[in-house]
């Protein structure tokens, strides 16, 4: 780790340990859990006498603490959560407890089902606070599982077109990819890059054999968020011509402002282990209730059904539950609505907003730095803390990117387009990381 590294490492240490340390429970006065404060909002005067004169603002105290329960955020300069958010401490710990709770005796009926609840209770937390109902909600594994009950819940064949856009993770394309060698299904692709106009892009590649829409609520390539009411548009334009409507939201959630309903889609696939901060295997998939018989099960088993038979006879799961079977990692769900439950006691809405004014700041960055230039949107609500800076001509972003890992200890990830860059911003990021990670891509530039 070379000098500058190292002094910019203490100097950040030094500014956080000025901020108050208040326990995440206690973060109601705050604005937490229901609220979202403005960057310079003040706390009530009976608070202010909480921290000693000199030491940060209140609206700090709230990501010190988190940062404190986070080990990555201190460990490293760590932009990587747009590929694998790190957890913060109590989920790790929550999952270990019902690990080793549910081992003192897995079948016996008390343990079995105490844990027996954690399924349910997930699945009805996840829709209470992304706009679903409980019975809209299946939990996966990840984004891509997802995906893939989606992508092969229909009939297809030969000649029937899905839309994508080419902006998308490898999640949602190989499956397509594969269903065009397995059926023959024809790919079409809509341009999402900065500036482009979403229905006039999916409007031009609509046809009578368009059976499948699925795109990115937030991409992981250039950060641009759909608006939850372009979505909503497109939904009911899809709809009118009964055709599909599927958004991969891995990047959404706990990023930007979610709301599957809001949004219009029929679909909507999402992972615990990016923004939510969740443990890794844990995801969702939500569907709308009135299309669960018509989104066809392609995988089931033990677990889908409500009745059954050996006769042939069967029932399914009156739920998007449907989706689910077999022996589950149940510690690992505990974990992902332990993962929720954090952020919620810091409050969604703040954390969206500080991502916000941290992008702020990174384009205000980027656009003082000679030779960088940004490739995400500029404007809110169109972008989000997947922000993606352009290199300069002859730039190598793997080369930058190992670089940059090897001799910073700075985590960042190249894209799609070979000049461009990804700094994924979360709440727990700060301005100083931010300038520094700016500042060594800027030495490095070629």
């Amino acid at each position: 780790m070379n000098t500058n590294r190292r002094s910019f490492l203490r100097r950040s240490a030094g500014a956080l340990a000025l901020a108050p340390v208040v326990p995440v429970g206690r973060l109601a006065w705050l604005g937490g859990r229901d609220g979202a404060d403005a960057e310079h909002t003040t706390a009530p005067a009976a608070d202010a006498a909480l921290r000693p004169t000199g030491q940060a603002a209140p609206q700090e105290a709230w990501v010190a603490q988190a940062r404190a329960e986070i080990p990555a955020s201190t460990g490293s300069l760590y932009f990587q959560t747009g590929g694998i958010g790190p957890s913060p401490d109590p989920v790790i710990d929550h999952v270990r407890e019902r690990l080793a709770f549910q081992n003192e005796s897995p079948a016996e009926p008390r343990i079995a089902t105490d844990m027996g609840r954690i399924e349910p209770d997930l699945r009805a937390q996840l829709a209470r606070v992304f706009g679903a109902g409980a019975d809209e909600v299946a939990l996966t594994h990840s984004t891509s599982e997802g995906i893939s009950i989606v992508a092969w819940s229909l009939n297809w064949r030969e000649g029937d077109e899905v839309v994508i856009s080419n902006t998308e993770h490898p999640a949602n394309v190989i499956p397509w990819y594969v269903l065009k060698d397995r059926f023959g299904i024809v790919i079409r692709e809509i341009d999402l890059s900065t500036g482009t106009e979403l229905l006039d892009e999916v409007r031009g590649q609509l046809s009578a054999r368009t059976r499948m829409v699925s795109v990115s609520h937030v991409s992981r390539n250039n950060g641009r968020t759909l608006r939850t009411d372009e979505s909503a548009e497109l939904g009911a334009l899809l709809r009118s011509r009964g055709v599909r409507y599927h958004l991969d939201g891995a990047q959404g959630p706990g990023c930007v402002p979610t709301d599957f309903r809001a949004l219009g889609c029929d679909c909507y696939s999402t992972c615990g282990h990016k923004w939510l901060l969740g443990p890794k295997g844990t995801g969702a998939l939500f569907v709308r209730r009135e299309l669960l018989d018509d989104v066809r099960l392609s995988w089931a088993g033990s677990h889908s059904h409500a009745t059954m038979d050996y006769e042939g006879a069967y029932t399914l799961l009156p739920s998007a539950a449907r989706y689910e079977f077999g022996t589950r990692a149940l510690a690992d769900f505990a974990g992902f609505a332990r993962a929720v439950d954090w952020m919620e006691d810091i409050g969604l809405a703040r954390v969206e907003e500080r991502i916000q004014s941290l992008v702020d700041h990174a384009i205000e960055a980027v656009d003082g730095t000679d030779g960088l230039g940004v490739s995400s949107p500029r404007a809110r609500p169109d972008r989000s803390g997947v922000f993606v800076l352009e290199l300069p001509e002859g730039c190598d972003a793997t080369e930058l990117y190992n670089d940059l890992r090897e001799g910073d200890g700075i985590l960042a990830s190249p894209v799609r387009q070979p000049r461009d860059f990804r700094l994924s911003i979360h709440f727990f990021n700060t301005r100083d990381e931010i300038d520094a990670a700016i500042e060594a891509i800027a030495a490095r530039r070629g």
